[in-house]
């Protein structure tokens, strides 16, 4: 009788696969679900922090910064663009340009027939020219993300997607309408002098709408 003898490769074969999982796996480390969201994350761009970036950057930012809002108006009527150029900032072409303004004046009017609060402005009108009125968003609603966007230190480029820098605006709008409520309460009579933000993508047309953002 006589037996086949198994070739030498199909004998070696599993030895062969044996010690290859044996070094694969002695050079394997076993990580945390922690480390490995870590591992994930690197590289990611999460964005800053909006408590951080709108206490100690923003509030300071706007009140510094702030132009007459008369003279602001007046220019924006004159040549939209050169006004943008001059007293505005727009991050791109695909953003409005952002106006920071000073809102000096009396407030003439309150609406809160609706959530998007809002406090009519008549401004102090050095010259005597015609009145001009300011609307301040009070919330609780606020519309737009004029105040992200009209602050140079935060750039598109800082998120890793648009959901994450849409919801950065939305934090920085919750502070934004936290703040008002806590210190800004106002009503007819009162005389305000207010830093805060309009946007817009062309010359005034209708009610100026502007994010208050710091005042005295």
């Amino acid at each position: 009788m006589f037996y086949r003898i198994p070739a030498l490769r199909t004998l070696l074969l599993p030895i062969i696969l044996g010690l290859g999982l044996t070094l694969a796996l002695a050079g394997c480390h076993v990580v945390t679900d922690t480390e490995l969201a870590a591992i994930r994350s690197q590289g990611q761009h999460h964005g800053p922090d909006p408590v951080q970036v709108f206490n100690s950057q923003l509030v300071p930012y706007a009140d510094k910064n702030a132009k007459p809002a008369a003279l602001v108006v007046g220019a924006l009527t004159q040549n939209f663009d050169s006004a943008c150029k001059q007293y505005g900032f727009r991050q791109s072409d695909a953003f409005p340009c952002n106006f920071w303004i000073r809102v000096q004046g009396k407030v003439t009017r309150i609406d809160d027939s609706s959530r998007v609060g809002k406090a009519y402005v008549e401004l102090t009108q050095a010259s005597g020219g015609e009145p001009v009125d300011i609307v301040l968003q009070m919330g609780p609603v606020i519309v737009g993300t004029g105040v992200r966007d009209g602050f140079p230190g935060i750039r598109y480029s800082d998120f890793d997607d648009q959901t994450k820098f849409a919801a950065f605006g939305q934090e920085i709008n919750k502070l934004v309408v936290a703040r008002v409520q806590h210190s800004l309460k106002l009503k007819v009579g009162d005389a305000v002098d207010v830093a805060a933000v309009y946007s817009s993508w062309s010359e005034p047309a209708g009610e100026i709408r502007a994010i208050p953002v710091a005042w005295k």
